[in-house]
């Protein structure tokens, strides 16, 4: 019996490295975890953030900076994000928000397939971002696709961004760069992942129903072989 039950929770911690493998493989993963309230983004994937974070060899331009939403401490006038963790945005040179500004991201090692990444944004009329992939780094080179957000927040009053949106796209070739071109101070961004069109954030959801059904296994088998 106990041997069985030996068996069973090699099957479970299995199950679960495997899920969490794939989700690893769909995509390397800028989860912005442990980045401040209003921290330069800067090199937080590149050897500057925590001794946990990953050195992706991602760089973010000058403009990019952490936001925590108030509901966690923070100062963003946001909804949590999807993940719960920080969002970063961008500012332009005079602080002004609403005014253009433009926001790079670096990738030196390169990326293809796609990108995904989750976002909540106010403009107001007509305005939009336009988010584009280049082949080269600092916005050069070719375009490889070209993604255009709009307002998803036109109904929310308490927090002003109550919504976060998924957005993803393919493209062919090598991509080293993404820039953010629109409204300063009127985006944030969180959850951006590198290598394909759709998040690599799992669910939460379905990761609790598969870790609980698979406890409950072992629960069972704990129990029986206690005799509780």
């Amino acid at each position: 019996m106990v041997r069985s039950m030996l068996k069973t929770v090699v099957l479970v911690t299995a199950v679960l490295f495997c899920t969490a493998s794939a989700f690893a493989h769909a995509g390397e993963l800028l989860t912005f975890s442990g980045l401040g309230d209003l921290q330069p983004v800067g090199n937080f994937y590149n050897g500057g953030g925590l001794s946990s974070t990953p050195n992706y060899g991602v760089t973010f331009s000058s403009n990019f900076f952490g936001l925590t939403a108030i509901s966690n401490g923070g100062t963003g006038n946001f909804a949590g994000t999807p993940g719960g963790v920080p969002a970063i945005f961008i500012i332009n040179s005079n602080g002004t928000t609403g005014s253009p500004a433009t926001g790079v991201m670096n990738v030196t090692p390169g990326f293809s397939s796609g990108l995904n990444f989750f976002f909540t944004a106010g403009f107001t009329g007509s305005q939009t971002e336009t988010v584009t992939i280049w082949s080269g780094a600092n916005g050069t080179g070719t375009v490889l696709a070209t993604i255009t957000l709009a307002n998803n927040n036109g109904t929310c009053d308490s927090p002003a961004y109550c919504n976060w949106s998924s957005v993803g796209t393919t493209f062919s070739g090598t991509a080293h760069s993404v820039t953010f071109s629109g409204p300063a101070n009127e985006l944030g961004l969180t959850d951006i992942t590198l290598g394909s069109n759709s998040t690599a954030v799992p669910e939460p959801s379905s990761i609790y129903l598969l870790g609980t059904g698979l406890a409950g296994i072992v629960l069972g088998k704990a129990r029986r072989f206690l005799g509780v």
